[in-house]
């Protein structure tokens, strides 16, 4: 028997090929419900990066055979040391020494760029959900990670989608939402709003619930705004957002968006809806989401769900969610582990 492993890279068309099979049969066993990677869609995400990160990534061969895979992202402006990392085997070649030898890429890369707080994430079992495979989290548990911010994705169908419902909720949003008003658009924000778009995306991870995860906010700036926008763009993914204006200051105060792209043109992603704290408690949220959903499905009539994750803490932006008719389908786990509270860097089991 024999393991070995080698990158990943945007200019080895064999190498990615075989990363997109590693990936589909982990989704199969795993994420049934996620849509999947296509071969279009990985050569485009590693030819096009996002700004002030760095990521790199690993496949395991067992027998000449791709058995599993490793993400590695490191961020360059904040979070200077954090190591996120995707960790993955093939389920015919778990229990071969793939995922022990794929941790091991991890522990040396920390170390070679100073990262000291390792971040991965794995299924959750939770009532009511079907019962995913308990491997992954055993794996992270052994590994010396402690589990921090559970999370619940939901699934929006959109054939499903009560209308009245949709429409009462956006009466009972307007009448609290005077001295607002409400802007639309597609894919990069209009020079009037990319500023506050810049800054609320700073404020996504000081705001939303993080539970125990040793995480900075990112600080992105118009110019890093800009050419996250064209990567986006560059990988094929079409955005729509809607935002909400303070008509007194100009200032925009609520945010949220839908991607979806040509690849999967079933599937959508509910991303971020982030409202300014000066400007909560007048159900903002609510009236950016459901006139987005509605914008939305006028733009992208070919889409058949829409899927959104929130922490299980989040209780505002969950009933929000639920109201509008998504339903949890799977649950997820945030790990964590700080090497520098460890006692050696050589993995627990």
């Amino acid at each position: 028997m024999s393991l070995r492993i080698a990158p990943v890279t945007a200019d080895d068309p064999a190498s990615i090929d075989a990363w997109v099979e590693v990936m589909g049969r982990v989704r199969e066993h795993e994420f049934p419900h996620f849509p999947p990677m296509t071969r279009r869609s990985a050569q485009l995400t590693l030819e096009h990066l996002f700004p002030a990160r760095t990521v790199e990534h690993r496949l395991a061969w067992f027998d000449g055979e791709p058995a599993g895979r490793l993400e590695l992202s490191r961020h360059t402006e904040e979070n200077l040391k954090v190591l996120f990392f995707i960790l993955e085997v093939a389920p015919r070649h778990r229990r071969r020494g793939v995922g022990r030898a794929l941790f091991g890429e991890v522990l040396a890369y920390a170390r070679e760029h100073g990262r000291s707080v390792l971040l991965t994430g794995s299924t959750l079992s939770m009532p009511d959900l079907p019962a995913p495979d308990e491997a992954p989290a055993a794996f992270a548990a052994a590994f010396g990670f402690t589990n921090t911010l559970p999370e619940l994705q939901r699934r929006l169908t959109v054939a499903e989608v009560d209308g009245d419902v949709l429409a009462g909720m956006l009466a009972a949003a307007k009448a609290k939402a005077g001295g607002y008003r409400l802007v639309q658009w597609r894919d990069a924000a209009p020079e009037e709003l990319v500023g506050g778009v810049a800054y609320l995306d700073s404020r996504l991870m000081t705001d939303a619930p993080t539970g125990d995860i040793e995480i900075e906010a990112e600080k992105p700036d118009v110019q890093r705004v800009r050419r996250a926008e064209e990567v986006i763009a560059a990988r094929g993914r079409l955005t729509f957002h809607t935002g909400a204006v303070h008509e007194e200051t100009g200032d925009l105060v609520a945010w949220t968006t839908i991607s979806t792209d040509d690849e999967t043109p079933w599937h959508a992603w509910q991303q971020i809806t982030i409202v300014d704290p000066e400007h909560r408690g007048r159900r903002l949220g609510a009236l950016v989401k459901v006139e987005n959903l509605r914008f939305f499905r006028e733009m992208a009539p070919r889409v058949e769900v829409v899927d959104t994750f929130n922490a299980a803490e989040n209780g505002f932006m969950i009933s929000i969610n639920e109201q509008m008719g998504f339903r949890k389908i799977a649950a997820f786990q945030s790990w964590q582990r700080d090497l520098a509270k460890d006692d050696s860097a050589e993995p627990a089991a």
